[in-house]
């Protein structure tokens, strides 16, 4: 099935889907613009009163990768499948921040006082944090381009009788339990899936197993839902820049920045990635296969600048 092309009205009101066909019409005939290339979003030059459509996201939790799905509630199209690359980083970096402030408590430079009571009244840890993080900043960008009334989340679950920590040391169900908090802030209501279940249905519905289809998989149940052509890759961008970063040599070069999405050419070999690093003479591309793909300014075009996160198509 063919991606649906988010849309928008003059005012941002997330609309119907519409088809490719349907939405070069409306660009050709001057009646909407281009608000995102990836996932391609347009919005009208008019406003619409009475916007209509209900949508799920489905959200296959994980530790690396976390599959999402966006599904139609009436029509039972996958209007969006994709699969959110977690950071895996934020252990070590915590890690070393306290390693680099207790040498400097040893060597009596100007320091923070050690603190031991920071985390009273919440047992999440950082790490578990950034990750069920990610998964809310893509629901609330979706969020600008569909109406999500409801989500369903796969669970996972955690026999505390074979281990003797019990439950409030239990970091999977602490980090699930946030996760349903914050999706009811957003004003969800979510459903509960065991695993077992999902597995149930991916063989009843015949469908290939990955993160992003078993999202669609807890969506649908036991109905067979049709997936559309592009499947992608999502980076959660990082909000903080690091002023006088000593290995960032260049923020712009050739008119390419970091996380700029790029499409480039390498021995006959057509990619689209992100910009990870600039080079003196090459880019560093972020792509789907290859998380350090080098390639020479001159064969390479900037397709879009993202702002918040980053959707790579997979091919």
């Amino acid at each position: 099935m063919p991606n649906k092309v988010f849309v928008l009205d003059a005012e941002g009101k997330s609309l119907l889907p519409t088809l490719p066909a349907r939405a070069r019409i409306l660009l050709k005939r001057g009646k909407a613009k281009v608000e995102s290339i990836y996932p391609f979003t347009i919005r009208l030059l008019h406003v619409i009163d009475n916007p209509v459509g209900s949508f799920g996201v489905g959200i296959d939790d994980g530790s690396r990768h976390v599959g999402v799905a966006i599904v139609n509630d009436v029509t039972n199209e996958a209007l969006f499948v994709g699969e959110i690359e977690l950071r895996q980083d934020v252990k070590r970096l915590m890690k070393q921040r306290a390693q680099y402030r207790r040498s400097r408590r040893s060597r009596n430079l100007r320091h923070r006082e050690p603190r031991f009571n920071n985390r009273v009244g919440s047992r999440l840890p950082p790490s578990i944090r950034s990750r069920k993080e990610s998964i809310i900043r893509f629901i609330r960008d979706m969020q600008k381009r569909v109406r999500i009334t409801h989500a369903t989340v796969e669970e996972v679950s955690f026999n505390h009788y074979t281990h003797r920590w019990g439950r409030q040391f239990s970091l999977v169900e602490v980090g699930k339990i946030f996760l349903r908090e914050q999706l009811d802030k957003l004003g969800l209501s979510v459903e509960p899936i065991e695993g077992w279940m999902t597995a149930n249905w991916r063989e009843f519905t015949n469908t290939h197993k990955s993160h992003g289809n078993d999202a669609v998989v807890i969506l649908g149940k036991q109905k067979r839902i049709e997936l559309p052509e592009v499947y992608y890759m999502i980076l959660p961008r990082r909000s903080r820049i690091w002023e006088g970063n000593p290995t960032k040599k260049h923020v712009e070069r050739f008119g390419f920045r970091h996380w700029d999405i790029v499409k480039a050419t390498r021995a006959r070999k057509t990619v689209v990635g992100c910009v990870r690093s600039l080079k003196e003479k090459q880019l560093a591309l972020r792509t789907p296969k290859d998380f350090n793909f080098l390639v020479s300014y001159s064969k390479s075009r900037l397709v879009w600048r993202p702002n918040s996160l980053v959707y790579l198509p997979v091919t």
